[in-house]
């Protein structure tokens, strides 16, 4: 299988760039759609849309529901979000109708294509990021091939059923009256299939809004970047709102796409002809209004945009916050996305990202260097001097990673970890092969390890974390790392600012910038510690800018 990826990658990147340049424009434009205007403006004419399309109480649950989406201040993540999920829609259905429409007419078609849906549907989601990534990298493209991948099968199921279900003798009359196979198709039974492809419809959208929470972890943003963010910081209050957000968003779509399936049979057939034709006519204007002023903002858009990709540790998001208001400032749209080591390695080197100042080098992200290192520019340490290893409590009467063989027990024979991709993560399972120790790597996140660390503190129980340095953690408690006698996390290390190649030529005054923001542990524990005690990382970032004026200087000179 790895051999096949590679192989598709060496001799199809012309196609996967291909699909990847239709894509991504179809979601930008969608996402325009709700951020062209004003949020309030564009919640009305949504629900008026809603109006049309559906009944007074969806409208009315539209309208509110939109409203509470942007005082909870989600507006941006989650017309990402919308976009993510219309595109993946659209794509799902012009290729999902086709398909099914060719297995109600083909027996053959049909025996092909039932294993692929079992196989599309019954697939862990979580599995189609591996290849989504290695084919399109990071970002909205990869979300939506996955999406498309998993949500499109009750499109093609329903739509081979509707048509499939439509009576024989109707179908035999249209040929009495002298149909051909095209009319019989268009004029009886698509007509007559309706409400069963509109729930296969209903359904891919259903999942496909379920696959927007996995779909951020690698970078699709939107809403479930909030609740993955909330998941990995243990924010409960912020993964509720984000949830909430999300429920809100599955309501209204899946209200509207029930209305439009539903027949009101009750109307007379001249008012209702009448009425359609002013629906369909406000509900133009309504969209015109709305592409058009997506179009006019697209015209007069006309800062550099720079893409950042980070790990989320306290430390990286620090970081690269602070670098993102600085870039700002200066004139630059900054899009940040938030995934793994391996992922984040990946997307500078591919150009899918500029850069990121989160690589820690030497040690920790050796291996991801060493596979990566003639695809990056590397611009050298934005920080020096941190370190990497097991940590405990200085009441702990261990002081070496020897002294855990003897005292396992009192740990209950377990290591808190962090992300399983992380280098730190990849050196503990090492110091555990190499110290022979009678322990489990428990891999969780930074904010879970944090979390086990303060619990095990309050009580004064015994607990080895992996851990790193700056980190706040060691201004609110007394910790200590363990003796490393054999130098397993190696000696002292430096955090790295990686950037693509050809950033330098494509984006000078970026580069530049980039290639000179450097500060000091202090500096990153300020920022945070601000974090840890409230404030968001936008706040803690432009806090920290606006006090320290000279030292922003010597970047942006």
């Amino acid at each position: 299988m790895d051999k096949a990826v590679r192989w598709l990658q060496d001799h199809f990147a012309a196609l996967f760039d291909w699909i990847s340049s239709g894509i991504q424009p179809l979601v930008a434009f969608f996402q325009s759609l709700f951020t062209a205007l004003p949020p309030v403006p564009t919640a009305v004419l949504i629900a008026a849309l809603a109006l049309l399309a559906s009944r007074l109480s969806v409208s009315l649950f539209t309208l509110f529901g939109l409203l509470l989406i942007y005082n909870l201040g989600y507006w941006n993540e989650a017309a990402e979000t919308i976009s993510l999920v219309l595109t993946a829609t659209t794509l799902s259905v012009v290729v999902g109708v086709p398909l099914g429409i060719v297995a109600a007419k083909s027996r053959r078609a049909q025996n092909l294509l039932t294993p692929i849906l079992d196989f599309m549907q019954t697939m862990p989601a979580f599995v189609y990021l591996i290849p989504a990534v290695f084919f399109f990298a990071l970002g909205a493209v990869p979300g939506v091939i996955a999406s498309v991948i998993f949500a499109m099968p009750p499109t093609i199921r329903l739509t081979s059923l509707g048509i499939r279900q439509v009576s024989g003798d109707l179908i035999e009359a249209a040929e009495a009256f002298g149909s051909t196979p095209a009319q019989k198709l268009f004029k009886v039974q698509l007509p007559l299939a309706k409400s069963t492809i509109m729930a296969g419809i209903n359904q891919t959208i259903m999942l496909s809004l379920s696959m927007v929470v996995i779909a951020s972890m690698i970078g699709a943003g939107g809403l479930g970047t909030v609740v993955l963010q909330a998941i990995t910081r243990l924010e409960v209050g912020k993964g509720f709102e984000g949830g909430l957000s999300i429920v809100i968003i599955a309501i209204i779509l899946d209200r509207i796409t029930q209305s439009l399936a539903r027949d009101r049979k009750r109307t007379p057939v001249r008012e209702k002809g009448k009425k359609g034709r002013w629906k369909a006519g406000l509900a133009i204007l309504i969209v015109l209004t709305m592409v058009g002023a997506a179009l006019a903002q697209h015209s007069v858009t006309n800062q550099q945009t720079v893409t950042l990709t980070y790990v989320n540790w306290e430390s990286e998001v620090a970081s690269t916050y602070v670098l993102k208001h600085v870039l700002e400032e200066e004139g630059f749209h900054v899009e940040l996305k938030e995934v793994d080591a391996g992922p984040m390695f990946a997307a500078v080197a591919s150009g899918d990202a500029d850069g990121t100042t989160a690589a820690w080098l030497p040690v920790t992200h050796k291996d991801y260097m060493a596979e990566y290192k003639d695809r990056v520019v590397d611009l050298g340490p934005n920080l020096e001097g941190t370190r990497v290893g097991l940590v405990v409590p200085e009441y702990v009467e261990a002081d070496s990673i020897e002294d855990l063989k003897s005292r396992a027990e009192e740990f209950d024979n377990r290591i808190i970890g962090i992300e399983a991709g992380a280098g730190v993560v990849q050196l503990a399972e090492k110091a555990i092969e190499d110290y022979g120790l009678d322990m489990e790597l428990v891999t969780s996140s930074s904010a879970a390890m944090t979390a086990s660390l303060e619990k095990a503190y309050r009580a004064k129980e015994p607990i080895v974390v992996t851990g790193w340095k700056p980190h706040w953690k060691f201004a609110k408690m007394k910790l200590k790392f363990l003796e490393d006698t054999k130098k397993t996390f190696g000696e002292t290390e430096n955090i790295h600012t990686l950037v693509r190649k050809g950033l330098k030529e494509d984006n000078p005054k970026a580069y530049r910038i980039m290639d000179r923001f450097r500060w000091t542990a202090q500096d990153m524990e300020e920022v945070m510690l601000m974090i840890q005690e409230g404030k968001t990382p936008e706040e803690a970032a432009a806090h920290w800018v606006e006090n320290h004026p000279d030292k922003v200087k010597e970047w942006t000179k």
